[in-house]
């Protein structure tokens, strides 16, 4: 069973088993489809929430959030209060700091090997054309941010998603202020995002 049909079948078991009222997840997983699968996910889960809560306590005084995603990967997110303004691609000062601080602990030995997907967005100003790239723009600022930083080149990747996925609605100030933001996920060598 390839590891994404493994997950896939945990995940579908975890819910299957959650509805039936069935007791601990592991247990449930390794009556399922075997010991190895459970220790397997339990170990992921584990060492993924443990990196999550090591980089959240670093980042605790600089507004960064740190979420542990369902495929294990740790998404940060950088306050978009003060990361862009409209139609700019340049980082604000203000949204330096969190990126140094993120950047620091990128070079630790625990975080040093991750892969590092940054996706720009925007507020729904504009044209998708021209927010498609001022989204790109955001992510290689963010990118030519932590390399000038010491974080290798070649763990980072970057996109654009535009004014696609906002987090408020684009009808209100802050709702837009919101919407201009960058995500940084990390995953681990030889995951796939």
């Amino acid at each position: 069973m390839t590891r994404r049909m493994t997950r896939t079948a945990v995940l579908l078991g975890a819910v299957l088993l959650g509805a039936t009222g069935c007791a601990g997840l592991s247990d449930s997983v390794g009556r399922l489809f075997g010991p190895s699968a459970a220790t397997t996910e339990a170990k992921e889960v584990a060492a993924a929430e443990a990196k999550r809560v090591t980089l959240a306590k670093a980042l605790s005084d600089s507004g960064v959030s740190v979420l542990r995603m369902p495929n294990h990967e740790l998404q940060v997110n950088v306050p978009s209060d003060f990361s862009f303004t409209t139609d700019r691609a340049e980082i604000r000062a203000e949204g330096r700091a969190p990126l140094d601080d993120l950047a620091s602990n990128l070079l630790t030995p625990v975080f040093a090997a991750m892969r590092i997907r940054i996706v720009g967005y925007t507020d729904s100003v504009g044209t998708e054309a021209v927010n498609d790239a001022l989204s790109l723009a955001r992510a290689n600022s963010v990118r030519r941010h932590l390399e000038a930083k010491g974080v290798p080149a070649a763990l980072i990747e970057v996109a654009g998603r535009g004014a696609r996925d906002p987090m408020a609605p684009n009808d209100k100030a802050y709702g837009r202020t919101l919407n201009r933001r960058i995500e940084i996920y990390l995953r681990e060598p030889g995951t796939t995002p």
